[in-house]
């Protein structure tokens, strides 16, 4: 049994848009399957096409017994990803996703371009402890994007989980103004996690109209049962997604994935208690609009 509630949070930002409708968001989702050794840690990019920018990326399908170690923008249209798979675990495979996204063009419309600032912060977290972090975006631009380095100093060959595993993402979110998160680190010693945030603008050519790029923000109460779930939402009609964030309050819960795909988003939820209990899932939509 799933129930879920839906509370929307919605701000347009009136950055850039022609006189019509014309010209709409493109959104297609670049998928990418990687094979990952046991016994290594495996780092590698995914690159959208030319013109698109990169507003998000995350796991599709995981694998298990894997270890994401990091997931963060690499420029403007791409998304580097670390995984470590340990000697006990067999080869796997994974797949990610990447949300690459820009303006359709028009010979009778000026051109818009889709602009994005990275934003990055630094979080020492204490042993046994949570933290909680908030930044926030540029003035003029709207949080699209989120990700995360849990072993910022973990490199090379091979991989035996240590601190870094110890590391959750319990909370990896966006509002009105940026981005929030929630920290824990299971080690006994204090760990240093990197924490990435996309903010979205649309540039327009001087005389153009102005309109606005809308974002809607919404939350997704799910019930999650035990084991894997997999869980989708879509965007309403007409808008295309931009990021899929998360919020679990249980130290059972783990999100193992969560992707913005083209119009919707999916998410894969472990839940290693014997109950049922609700985890938050966001999804980040996008329309150009008067």
């Amino acid at each position: 049994m799933r129930k879920w509630v839906i509370v929307l949070v919605a701000v347009a930002a009136a950055l850039a848009a022609p006189s019509s409708l014309a010209q709409v968001v493109l959104a297609p989702a670049l998928f990418h399957s990687q094979a990952l050794p046991a016994n290594a840690i495996t780092s590698f990019a995914v690159t959208c096409s030319p013109g698109y920018v990169a507003t998000s990326a995350g796991v599709s399908d995981p694998a298990p017994g894997v270890t994401l170690l990091s997931i963060r923008p690499a420029g403007l249209r791409a998304y580097a990803f670390r995984f470590g798979n340990p000697a006990t675990n067999g080869g796997q495979r994974v797949t990610v996703v990447v949300s690459c996204r820009r303006v359709s063009s028009s010979a009778a419309k000026p051109r818009l371009t889709l602009k994005q600032k990275p934003v990055r912060f630094t979080a020492k977290v204490l042993p046994r402890q949570s933290s909680a972090v908030e930044f926030v975006c540029p003035s003029r631009t709207a949080p699209a994007g989120i990700g995360f380095d849990r072993s910022p100093s973990h490199r090379g060959r091979p991989y035996a989980p240590g601190a870094a595993a110890g590391i959750s993402i319990r909370k990896a979110s966006m509002h009105l103004g940026g981005f929030s998160f929630v920290v824990f680190n299971g080690s006994t010693s204090a760990q240093k996690v990197a924490l990435y945030g996309n903010c979205l603008t649309v540039v327009r050519p001087a005389g153009a109209k102005p309109e606005r790029l809308a974002i809607k923000i919404t939350t997704f109460r799910d019930l999650a049962g035990p084991g894997t779930q997999q869980f989708t939402h879509v965007c309403p009609k007409g808008w295309v997604s931009l990021a899929a964030g998360y919020a679990v309050r249980s130290a059972q819960h783990t999100v193992q994935g969560a992707a913005a795909i083209t119009t919707g988003g999916r998410w894969s939820v472990e839940n290693d208690a014997q109950t049922a209990s609700i985890v938050e899932l966001q999804l980040v939509c996008a329309v150009l609009r008067r």
